[in-house]
């Protein structure tokens, strides 16, 4: 039973990420773009592509693709960090600010569904375990 948790957290994963692509396609987005959009939109709709990659935790050519793919759909503008040109700094336009209460609806809602059935202490117990085990996998 014990071998089989890597594998439920990954089932448990693909579940979410199918629903929630599938709520996101109609606005032609994905999961991904999703957190990326969610993230700037909490920097106050600007921040650096850097930044977006240590949130994620992710690759830098995995976060140049998804940005740039974000802002080819009128969701982002980026520029470049007029202090250091290595660095882009990233924004969110319009389109994406007018996605942001819908994006965080769904949030809220895949929230409750993943709850559902679980005590406020059982939610609390799971996340402390979830972030050792995100810990012991570092």
């Amino acid at each position: 039973m014990q071998d089989d948790i890597g594998r439920l957290i990954k089932m448990i994963h693909d579940r979410m990420k199918t629903k929630i692509d599938a709520m996101l396609k109609e606005n032609d987005l994905t999961l991904s773009q999703m957190r990326v959009l969610e993230y700037v939109h909490q920097q106050e709709d600007q921040t650096t592509q850097k930044e977006i990659e240590d949130y994620l935790g992710v690759a830098h050519p995995t976060v140049v693709g998804i940005v740039s793919r974000l802002e080819k759909n009128g969701f982002l503008c980026c520029y470049r960090h007029p202090d250091n040109k290595r660095n882009k700094i990233v924004c969110s336009t319009e389109k994406a600010r007018s996605l942001s209460s819908f994006l965080s609806e769904n949030k809220k809602q895949i929230d409750r569904q993943v709850q559902a059935g679980l005590s406020d202490q059982e939610v609390s117990e799971l996340y402390r375990i979830l972030q050792i085990i995100l810990h012991n996998v570092e």
